[in-house]
């Protein structure tokens, strides 16, 4: 426990650093939040002329798509800020850097995960928070204290689902000296289908792939359906919205394999 403690101590001491150096570049910061805030706001307007259209997609309405939406920017938002990094892996191995991390009397892994804050991630907790509140307000909805507890628990599990996924696929970079173009086509199925567009609208294969396979329907759309009453005990699949924790830690377990397994295998490049 004491081991654990420690490593906790030194891993916010170090993103405390990581953290005051990102901030001496503020007019980068403020070009940043203006870029993400108006990549979401023309999603959601995207969105909104789709439903234009029809009256709904898949018994989803505009504020429950809105909430969908909400609901993965804020938990997206927790990883961004500090592990977004992480899918940079192949260019810290291709071009040597990474070896900096192995002479240093710290864990490797601990160091890659402060060794960046991406500050632009705070764009994206604002945008979510707020698109999460708008939706409430408008379907009328009112949590009861379990029901903002389970939000807040599932937002820090959809943070830590992604970085499960990413570190995993990133590590295999440790073999191949290259893994970006597997995290970037993973991040595709999550950043462009899942975390707009509710399941409803595909066919079972994909449904199988995002939740048992590239498991990014457990960031927004299994808790969403519960949050919404879309889902009661008496349906089959009602488990899935409280299975988030869950899902997390089995990833992360999984990437801390993949992630030891690779660093045994580790030559540097040289570079």
């Amino acid at each position: 426990m004491q081991r654990i403690m420690d490593t906790l101590d030194m891993y916010f001491k170090l993103l405390g650093i990581a953290l005051k150096s990102m901030t001496q570049f503020r007019v980068d910061f403020l070009v940043g939040v203006f870029g993400v805030i108006s990549l979401n706001t023309v999603n959601l307007l995207a969105i909104n002329v789709i439903l234009g259209r029809f009256y709904d997609l898949a018994g989803w309405t505009i504020w429950e798509i809105v909430f969908l939406y909400g609901l993965w920017m804020t938990g997206n938002s927790i990883y961004s800020l500090l592990f977004f990094h992480i899918m940079d892996l192949e260019d810290y191995i291709v071009h040597g850097s990474f070896d900096t991390f192995l002479i240093r009397p710290l864990n490797p892994l601990l160091m890659l995960l402060t060794v960046e804050v991406n500050i632009n991630g705070v764009a994206d907790v604002v945008f979510g928070a707020a698109s999460l509140m708008l939706a409430m307000v408008n379907l009328g909805l009112h949590f009861s204290l379990v029901q903002w507890v389970y939000l807040g628990i599932m937002l820090v599990a959809a943070a830590l689902i992604e970085l499960g996924i990413t570190l995993a696929l990133a590590s295999v970079a440790f073999w191949t000296t290259r893994s970006s173009g597997l995290v970037y086509t993973v991040n595709q199925v999550n950043w462009n289908m899942t975390q707009q567009y509710p399941l409803e609208m595909f066919g079972r294969g994909f449904r199988i792939l995002v939740t048992c396979l590239i498991p990014v329907a457990f960031l927004n759309y299994y808790p969403a359906r519960w949050l919404l009453g879309k889902t009661t005990p008496g349906d089959p699949w009602y488990f899935l919205s409280f299975l988030s924790p869950l899902v997390a830690m089995v990833l992360l377990v999984i990437a801390g394999l993949v992630w030891k397994r690779g660093l045994r295998r580790y030559n540097s490049t040289g570079s």
